[in-house]
């Protein structure tokens, strides 16, 4: 078997769940073990067969573990990180899916034991939908899972998460963990200020007329605002950057209607056409 079967997946929630379902259902892990501070969401995850077993302590979870993947929001992941550790067994891998990078992996390298790996990773799959209730099995088939290895991430290491991503359908990659950051702000993290920004710009007496375009459009402002803002902590400067890119884009939008011209509205239009095609 691959390096990775016997699995810790330290918060069994939509991305810890839908790992460990993928996992089972495919038998690529002999057994996945779920940690957590809640046991009704354990003993669900157990009853939806996301992990074989499952335990509030820290310390027991990971002891016998190949790969520990810490699947908590982004604020907790260097927490939980410190907790696992020191009872990670000499040869294991410790891997995470927060969808920001740079800070995070800064805080763990720092406090990585001898002959114990980091690999950073981000599936890049999901929903504004919380909670084990909602994994699925398939969720990070043709998904990009993207990987930010550093100069102390070891070669075997980064091929045994590698394998475990592709494992569950994912397509996988590799980036500079600050070209990943800077890419996410954009094409995420911006979204996810920019929906809300939208539906807070409507009457709310308008709200009621909202029809397809609308709902499609600010579908993830009903996201989870504590787990948004730790990530708009942790990636603050690139999204500020992103900002300002789209500061930009709104105040040319704004002077062509201003001044009526239309030719420039359309070009600008046709432009974004194009580039949405781009979208699978």
């Amino acid at each position: 078997m691959a390096g990775f079967e016997h699995t810790t997946i330290v918060g069994v929630g939509l991305i810890g769940g839908s790992l460990g379902l993928a996992l089972k259902e495919r038998g690529l892990a002999e057994e996945v073990v779920g940690v957590g501070y809640r046991d009704s969401t354990l003993k669900q995850a157990e009853e939806r067969g996301a992990v074989d077993r499952w335990t509030l302590d820290m310390a027991e979870g990971v002891a016998e573990a190949d790969v520990v993947v810490i699947c908590t929001p982004v604020g907790l992941v260097a927490e939980k990180a410190a907790e696992a550790l020191p009872a990670m067994k000499r040869g294991s891998v410790l891997t995470d899916v927060a969808s920001t990078k740079a800070a995070i992996t800064t805080k763990i390298e720092a406090m990585l034991p001898e002959g114990i790996a980091f690999v950073p990773a981000h599936p890049m799959a999901g929903s504004e939908k919380r909670g084990v209730e909602n994994a699925q099995a398939d969720l990070f088939d043709g998904a990009r899972c993207i990987l930010t290895p550093t100069g102390r991430t070891p070669a075997e290491a980064l091929a045994t998460v590698r394998e475990m991503w592709q494992g569950v359908g994912a397509s996988v990659e590799t980036l500079d963990i600050h070209e990943h950051d800077r890419i996410v702000a954009e094409i995420s993290h911006l979204p996810h200020l920019v929906a809300p920004a939208i539906i807070n710009a409507v009457h709310e007496s308008s709200l009621p007329y909202a029809a397809t375009g609308m709902k499609d459009t600010t579908r993830i402002a009903a996201s989870d605002v504590k787990l948004w803002i730790d990530i708009f902590k942790d990636n603050r400067d690139n999204i500020l950057n992103a900002l300002a890119q789209f500061g930009d884009e709104l105040a040319a939008l704004r002077h062509a209607l201003e001044n009526n011209d239309w030719a420039t509205l359309a070009d600008t239009l046709e432009d974004a056409h194009r580039r949405r095609e781009q979208i699978s």
